[in-house]
């Protein structure tokens, strides 16, 4: 059995192309050597992450994540446990969702097609229809970001 989080949260920091390569590359390096995966997506501000892998870690990794000063208001979605990953061999998979006519804030940054054909693949699956979702601009779960009015504060 693996452990799987999904959570959503508000970007308190603003990131730049070369924070959010950083990011990622740091996400792989560390998840590899943890056996964990899984996707981050980014919607205007707000972030949306799946983690998967073995419990201890996963829930360290979390605890982590969420005492973070870049993010705001992270909230848990789902905790679940699963005989296989969503996402097997993603150790961090990334996209952006663009509205219509958007160019990608972070230009450069590859999206994760394998994974997103995943997501498109996974019907019945309510993780990765809360990522469908989030990636096609359905309001974010849970309850407001009052961060968002921070980071204006902030800007």
């Amino acid at each position: 059995m693996i452990r799987q989080l999904l959570y959503r949260s508000g970007q308190l920091f603003e990131f730049t192309a070369a924070d959010m390569t950083r990011l990622l590359l740091k996400s792989r390096a560390y998840n590899a050597r943890h056996g964990i995966g899984g996707m981050l997506l980014l919607q205007d501000g707000l972030f949306m992450q799946l983690l998967e892998g073995p419990a201890e870690a996963v829930d360290a990794l979390y605890a982590r994540i969420a005492s973070d000063p870049r993010h705001c208001e992270v909230r848990l979605m789902v905790r679940a446990e699963r005989t296989a990953p969503l996402l097997p061999g993603s150790r961090m998979a990334w996209s952006e969702a663009l509205m219509d006519g958007e160019t990608p804030l972070f230009d450069g940054i590859e999206t994760d097609t394998q994974a997103l054909a995943r997501l498109e693949t996974a019907r019945n699956d309510r993780v990765a229809a809360a990522m469908r979702d989030f990636l096609h601009g359905a309001p974010v779960p849970s309850g407001g970001l009052g961060c968002a009015r921070a980071l204006e504060r902030v800007l």
